[in-house]
């Protein structure tokens, strides 16, 4: 009910520390035990593996959708409706765009130039990989990194291999360019698509390539770059 003396705070940010570590352990095992359930069960004919199907199909069922003050429920309607909705929300418009023409902008050196063209480096590669979240869903491939991760060991010359063929190609196979979208609800009650928001599940191996892009640009971005 006082003021705290200096060691009265030193406890308290240890405490502080303690119990934000109990409630993130605490999360990872509420995340970790319907995984663990699906690893013994799911890959069974049983009760387990058909109510896990139906809760899913049930949650991931959009059964009507309010569009301009009108329910539509008829599944080729909310089909068309949602179809609609995201094509009009990706599409791009003709617009003239600002130039930059007179600005003087800074150029990298050659030696800068020179670490940005050359082949990727297994070293890169592998940090990249083992600093990655490896929790994230998986694209079309079904292999999250996490798999990477666990058995780097023995796919990281598999990797390298591939990451040597984009190099000398400058192009990836179509199969990669394939990526699932999912809608993520962003409140309890849904009622229009402006509820949901679309992610893109990518191939693990392209997610990969654009977190070492983005790491080797790191070595030779700041802001000097930029502006003279």
């Amino acid at each position: 009910m006082g003021s705290l003396n200096d060691d009265d705070v030193g406890v308290r940010k240890q405490k502080f520390e303690e119990m934000w570590k109990l409630i993130k352990s605490k999360e990872v095992m509420l995340c970790q035990i319907p995984r663990s359930a699906w690893l013994k069960e799911g890959d069974t004919n049983s009760k387990y593996f058909h109510r896990s199907i139906k809760a899913r199909a049930s949650w991931n069922w959009i059964k009507a959708l309010k569009v301009d003050g009108r329910w539509v429920e008829k599944p080729l309607e909310v089909k068309r409706t949602v179809v609609e909705y995201f094509r009009n929300h990706v599409a791009s418009d003709t617009w003239e765009r600002p130039r930059l023409d007179g600005v003087s902008f800074k150029r990298i050196s050659s030696i800068e130039n020179s670490a940005l063209t050359a082949p990727f480096s297994l070293l890169d590669i592998e940090v990249v990989v083992m600093k990655s979240d490896g929790n994230k869903r998986p694209g079309p491939d079904g292999f999250s990194i996490a798999f990477f991760m666990e058995f780097w060991y023995l796919l990281k010359n598999e990797v390298r291999i591939w990451f040597d063929q984009f190099h000398g190609n400058s192009c990836l196979p179509k199969s990669f360019l394939f990526y699932f979208v999912t809608l993520i609800p962003k409140v309890k009650s849904l009622f229009s698509l402006e509820d949901f928001c679309p992610i893109s599940l990518l191939e693990s191996l392209y997610k990969l390539l654009s977190k070492v892009f983005a790491a080797t640009l790191s070595k030779v971005m700041s802001f000097n770059h930029f502006y003279s």
